[in-house]
């Protein structure tokens, strides 16, 4: 599949829900230029790897679509810039409230995360 015709598709599936770039703009917090040139199939100046593959997940859950097999397309369409995988992050070192405030505000937080937890 061509670039061109992925964005195409994409953008037949997104006019047949009738929605429109800015409402989807407004979804996926992706600007709606960026949704434009996927559909242009023009993505050279989009980020690349996980960046790309995310705005192209939201487009596809936004209206209606199968996000893997859409971000498949799409890496098969931008192999160059689309990187297959994920870099692994460690993730940030957790540290416990340090001051009195945060204690606090950690015990709160607590207190009403368990307090919904057995609500349900």
């Amino acid at each position: 599949m061509t670039p061109q015709a992925f964005g195409q598709k994409l953008r037949r599936e997104r006019e047949k829900k009738q929605i429109t770039l800015d409402q989807l703009a407004l979804r996926t917090k992706v600007a709606a230029s960026l949704l434009r040139s996927l559909e242009a199939g023009e993505c050279l100046r989009w980020p690349g790897g996980i960046y790309s593959r995310g705005f192209v997940r939201a487009y596809a859950e936004g209206i209606g679509m199968d996000p893997e097999h859409t971000v498949g397309l799409f890496v098969e369409c931008y192999p160059h810039f689309a990187a297959e995988t994920d870099p692994v992050q460690e993730p940030p070192p957790v540290e416990g409230p340090q001051t009195l405030p945060e204690k606090i505000k950690a015990a709160v937080i607590e207190f009403f995360r368990v307090t919904i937890e057995s609500k349900r």
